[in-house]
């Protein structure tokens, strides 16, 4: 008869004690197995984000740089584990002090070389892993002269006039100038900054709001005195004035006499009640121009030829007139 195995599968199910006794013995091997990987030598290849410092005075970047950079280490398993997590999620600050800088056309440029970050690394592995060498390329910076310049601020705004009423004056800005730092290129070509777009939806009261400086056009480098301008849109309600006003008559001939009918028109002016005290008759003007006559048509009609600036609409009644001609003596 054959004999059984001590740990035949069956018998360990059924026997707690087995059971137990397997379980050790696998856990001990697993242990075994890890101690003796990890004590092994690895290559590997991490990303290390990176930020520079002290970049040369009175100097802005003009290109994109790489904010991460790939490097191959080499270690045992076990410092492997233990410098991974420090390296790719602590930031390398990278001192460019040393940086040597030439000039290149109309820009400077200066050049990272890989030994200056590899030097860096290594004092943060502080010989724990091996420092193969770094991956990346070396890094070029391109400058461009630091300036400031005052320039004027325009709004960026959409929105909708409610009906009956009416925006009086331009979007106002305030401040209406901003002093910017930025390089001497991009900066020497603008003739404005402008501002975040906002959205005010429908008016029918003069609403200010505070909008962000939009830093999209002056450089990724660049920045302003504020962050923030206050823009503001006057609303006011619409009102009409009328006024009865007499037109003047033009090229009548000298021989005639011409009589209208009637001879006061009403002149309605549609306009912002804010400016209701700001106009007056001699703000209008309405002409007659015999010259517009047609053959067998004693009607004329009438024309505005000088109104206010801040009308709305400008409407007169009757828009025609009837001519009674009558010969000099």
């Amino acid at each position: 008869m054959a004999r059984e195995s001590f740990f035949s599968i069956r018998d360990m199910l059924k026997d707690r004690r087995k059971l137990t006794v397997f379980l050790i013995c696998l856990a001990l091997s697993l242990l075994s197995w890890i101690l003796i990987s990890l004590g092994k030598n690895y290559n590997t290849t991490l990303v290390v984000p990176v930020k520079y410092i002290n970049f040369p005075e009175n100097k802005t970047l003009l290109n994109d740089v790489p904010v991460k950079i790939a490097v191959s280490v080499s270690g045992s398993g076990y410092d492997l584990l233990q410098f991974d997590e420090k390296l790719t999620q602590d930031t390398l600050m990278v001192n460019l002090d040393n940086l040597k800088v030439g000039v290149y056309g109309a820009y400077q440029r200066g050049y990272l070389d890989q030994a200056v970050i590899g030097k860096d690394l290594q004092e943060r592995l502080k010989g724990a892993l091996a420092l193969n060498r770094v991956l990346s390329d070396s890094i070029v910076f391109v400058f461009d002269l630091k300036v400031a310049r005052i320039l004027p601020v325009k709004a960026r705004a959409s929105f909708q006039v409610k009906q009956g009423f009416v925006q009086i004056d331009s979007i106002e800005v305030e401040p209406p100038e901003v002093e910017v730092f930025g390089a001497l290129s991009i900066l020497d070509t603008m003739q404005a900054i402008y501002t975040e777009q906002v959205v005010l939806g429908e008016l029918n009261k003069t609403r200010s709001i505070k909008a962000g400086v939009s830093s999209r056009f002056i450089g990724k480098d660049a920045d302003t005195s504020v962050d923030s301008v206050k823009v503001i849109v006057s609303i006011d309600q619409l009102t009409e004035r009328s006024f009865m006003l007499a037109p003047e008559l033009l090229n009548v001939p000298d021989s005639f006499e011409m009589l209208t009918f009637p001879n006061s028109i009403q002149v309605t002016v549609q306009i912002p009640l804010s400016k209701y005290d700001q106009i007056s008759p001699d703000d209008i003007h309405l002409q007659i121009d015999y010259r517009d006559m047609e053959e067998g048509y004693m009607v004329l009609p009438i024309t505005v030829d000088k109104w206010p600036v801040f009308s709305e609409k400008v409407s007169i009644k009757p828009e025609k007139v009837e001519i009674v001609l009558s010969r000099k003596e």
